[in-house]
């Protein structure tokens, strides 16, 4: 089991660079969309698969021997040379255990996981609750009393009371086109991942990156409707709250309004940075991944494609080495 969360957090870790490299300044917002859900589950399958052909190309060098093991008996050299040796049994009474306590900690740390979960929708609906509803078509829009704060969940827009005209009317257009998107079901997806896999960092990095992508599809949306100096207004203007909720959508983040005007500067990006995107053929097809344990670092293997190095003796606490493996 270890192994293969290795093997899971391996592929997510290139999966993860591939895109910060290549892909995250990108305005095909709909592919990077795309390409953010699906490596996560990949990084689940892939581990999965082998393909014999590839698996041979490994080279002798990187291949993993067992030390050798000797059994203390009292039998004699001359047992040894003629007769048979009694039967062994091996149990497995330690190993079982380890095995054990590992799944009872994944799973208190997902019962944890899951109940903050549960306190987050309940902080949502309690707020429903505060607020003054209007119904317009499909949408809901709660009125909050004695805030500026700005989010959507789903169909329902939250828009502080606070707010003036001319912020409402942007924070309307952005909010609904989340909505439109379907946006919080992509947090919620990664919200499930983040019960399953509480202990995996990259599944909170692939959040945030989400959300942060989202941002950047309904503000381009927005600002094709309205027009840049209006709505670097509307981002600027204010100091607006936001609710801790990792699966809303807040229109006024303040740790990324920064970067969401930049890529509103942007131009849009080429046709030809789609050949980008082939970047994950040699991760996709560097199937199958083993890894080396020895005193003070870990080498994780993807076949005889990638390969990454992690050394903790080095002068600083953590020294981490990714790249491409040539057979020469």
């Amino acid at each position: 089991m270890i192994h293969y969360i290795l093997q899971i957090i391996a592929y997510q870790l290139l999966f993860l660079v591939v895109y910060d490299i290549f892909l995250k300044k990108e305005t095909f917002f709909t592919w990077n969309r795309c390409y953010l859900l699906i490596t996560p589950i990949l990084s689940f399958i892939l581990p999965f698969i082998k393909i014999d052909a590839i698996r041979e190309t490994i080279p002798a060098s990187y291949t993993v021997t067992l030390p050798e093991v000797l059994l203390q008996t009292s039998i004699t050299d001359t047992a040894l040379q003629g007769g048979m040796l009694d039967e062994i049994v091996l149990t497995g009474t330690k190993s079982v255990s380890v095995i054990a306590w590992f799944i009872g900690v994944w799973l208190v740390g997902m019962v944890i996981s899951l109940g903050y979960f549960i306190y987050k929708v309940v902080k949502i609906q309690r707020l429903k609750n505060k607020g003054n509803l209007e119904q317009i078509g499909a949408l809901q829009i709660i009125t909050l009393p004695n805030t500026d704060t700005a989010f959507s969940f789903f169909t329902t827009i939250f828009l502080g009371e606070n707010l003036s005209e001319g912020q409402r009317d942007n924070i309307m257009l952005h909010e609904t086109i989340h909505i439109n998107e379907r946006h919080s079901l992509d947090m919620l997806f990664f919200e499930l991942l983040r019960i399953v896999c509480w202990f995996n960092p990259l599944v909170y990095i692939y959040q945030n990156k989400m959300m942060l992508l989202q941002e950047y599809t309904a503000d381009a949306k927005v600002v094709s409707q309205n027009g840049k100096k209006n709505y670097y207004q509307s981002l600027l203007s204010q100091v607006f709250k936001t609710e801790n909720v990792s699966f809303i959508n807040s229109f006024f983040n303040h740790s990324i309004i920064k970067k969401r005007i930049i890529m509103l500067q942007k131009t849009k990006s080429n046709n030809i940075s789609h050949l980008k995107y082939l970047v994950l053929v040699p991760l996709i097809f560097g199937i199958g991944a083993d890894y080396k344990l020895g005193k003070g670092y870990i080498t994780l293997v993807l076949d005889s494609l990638f390969a990454a190095f992690i050394d903790n003796e080095g002068n600083f606490p953590l020294d981490l080495s990714l790249g491409y493996k040539l057979n020469l």
